[in-house]
């Protein structure tokens, strides 16, 4: 979360509640994708162990990024 924390500090010192929600949107939402099972390789084996499978247990960089981004766009609508 470290771009997300960056720019919320930065809506916060600007008084910028839209980037400040769109942070904590975004925080929220990677944090849900993840809980639902949607995650990367190397999330998937803290979890399942080193025997994981795509599409089982993880996605691709590219799927996760397009799981991420329509959860934020259903989040913000």
């Amino acid at each position: 979360f470290a771009w997300t924390r960056g720019l919320e500090f930065r809506g916060r010192l600007d008084n910028n509640q839209k980037l400040i929600d769109f942070c904590l949107a975004l925080e929220q939402v990677c944090i849900e994708t993840v809980e639902s099972g949607k995650m990367t390789k190397d999330l998937a084996v803290t979890i399942h162990g080193n025997k994981v499978n795509h599409g089982e247990h993880y996605l691709y960089t590219e799927e996760f990024l397009a799981a991420i981004d329509e959860n934020l766009q259903a989040k913000l609508c």
